[in-house]
């Protein structure tokens, strides 16, 4: 008996750590009435953090939260994923990041490359994924280039902004609108791979 319980703490704290270092999925609730997202039962600093790699890898999912209908033509506004700042400036001026919206006529999620270079804004329609589907993404920043996957099949690649400084790249979270805020609670849930 003796020599068990020190095996049981073992295989427990082997248990145990493992899960505290797995990657998990985790909840963005963007409000009703609001642009800015929430980690569900996280703190506001969890979302301040910077990209620690050259790529940028995770699955989201879409819930019926999702689906929405503004009645006039900001439904066709990019909504925001998540993505980062580039060039040691802030987002509007240079960043890339997944941008989506529900389209009513496909009844799905529309999925774009979003990017501002040098404060111009432009956007690449990538693919669609299904409500309650998990896709793959992933942006990985070359010397010259931000190169995005959806589910490992559709590839894009965008150029960066010439003479860009390199240094910090800050995490940019789910976001509602253009000038629309979410017209009732929106969850996305997203899980980040390390690499």
């Amino acid at each position: 008996m003796k020599k068990l319980i020190p095996i049981l703490a073992i295989l427990f704290l082997g248990v145990a750590c493992t899960d505290i270092y797995a990657p998990k999925e985790v909840e963005y609730l963007i409000p009703n009435g609001q642009h800015e997202s929430k980690v569900q039962g996280g703190f506001a600093a969890d979302k301040i953090r910077t990209l620690k790699s050259t790529t940028l890898s995770f699955t989201a999912r879409f819930d019926e939260s999702a689906r929405y209908d503004l009645g006039n033509d900001n439904q066709y506004d990019i909504n925001k994923l998540i993505g980062f700042s580039d060039c040691n400036s802030l987002h509007h001026e240079n960043s890339i990041r997944f941008g989506w919206r529900y389209s009513i006529e496909k009844s799905n999620i529309e999925i774009f490359a979003y990017a501002y270079s040098n404060a111009v804004m432009n956007f690449h329609y990538m693919g669609d994924v299904a409500i309650d589907e998990t896709a793959y993404y992933q942006i990985q920043i070359t010397d010259h280039a931000f190169v995005l996957q959806l589910n490992g099949e559709v590839s894009l690649e965008i150029e960066r902004t010439a003479n860009c400084d390199k240094g910090l790249y800050y995490m940019l979270f789910p976001y509602f609108g253009g000038d629309e805020v979410a017209p009732h609670d929106v969850s996305i849930f997203i899980e980040e791979t390390i690499r």
